[in-house]
C-alpha cells in the first residue's frame, strides 16, 4: 500500500486517506486530518457530497451556517449538500477528526494529494494555498467540488469552467493526474 498521508508544510496540517471510494464501491470517502491551532477552512459548500465530520481528538470547531458548535471527540455532525459551512481550531493543541464524504468522492481525493503536492512544490500563493498557476486553479475548483460562499468567487465559476476544459485539452489535468494521484 501507498503512503496516504499529505503533509502541508504551511499550516501544519496531516490529511490521511483512510477510506477510498474505490475501497468501498463507491460508497464513500473517509480521511483524517491533524489541524494545527488557527488552522481551518473559509466557508464554503459542495454540490455533489454530504460530509459528516467526527471529532477523534481534541475539540472540533464547525460552523454552519451561522451557527458554530464544537465537537468533542466522539461526537459527530453531519454536513448535507449545498450547506454553507466550514472547520477550524481555535483552541491551543493539535486537533484530529475525521469526513466522511458520502457518496464517495474519487476526484475529491485527487484534490487532496494534487493540492497537498502543489503546497510542497511551493506552487500556491496565500493562506488559503490557491495554485499559482490559472489552470491548476480551475482543475483543483472542478475536482474538489468546493465552492466559496463569496459573491467574487460565485462570478468566476463560469470562467474556471471554461478553464478547466482548456486544462483538459492543454493536457494539464492529466500532468497533475500522472504527477499526484496515481498510486
Amino acid at each position: 500500500m501507498h503512503n496516504r498521508t499529505y503533509h502541508n508544510p504551511i499550516n501544519g496540517e496531516y490529511t490521511k486517506i483512510l477510506e477510498s471510494s474505490a475501497e468501498t464501491g463507491g460508497a464513500h470517502t473517509v480521511f483524517e486530518v491533524s489541524l494545527t491551532p488557527g488552522g481551518g477552512n473559509p466557508v464554503h459548500y459542495h454540490t455533489k457530497f454530504t460530509e459528516e465530520f467526527t471529532a477523534v481528538k481534541g475539540l472540533l470547531g464547525l460552523q454552519q451556517g451561522k451557527t458554530k458548535v464544537h465537537l468533542a471527540p466522539g461526537e459527530s455532525l453531519l454536513v448535507p449538500k449545498l450547506a454553507h459551512h466550514r472547520f477550524f481550531n481555535d483552541t491551543a493543541e493539535t486537533i484530529v477528526f475525521r469526513v466522511k464524504l458520502t457518496p464517495g468522492q474519487p476526484t475529491f481525493e485527487n484534490f487532496l494529494k494534487a493540492m497537498f503536492g502543489l503546497v510542497n512544490e511551493g506552487k500556491t500563493i496565500t493562506k488559503n494555498q490557491i495554485p499559482k498557476n490559472i489552470f491548476h486553479t480551475a482543475v483543483m475548483y472542478h475536482w474538489g467540488d468546493t465552492h466559496l460562499a463569496n459573491p467574487l468567487v460565485k462570478l468566476s465559476a463560469p470562467v474556471l469552467g471554461l478553464l478547466y476544459k482548456r486544462a483538459i485539452a492543454k493536457g494539464i489535468e492529466q500532468q497533475l493526474l500522472d504527477k499526484f494521484c496515481n498510486d
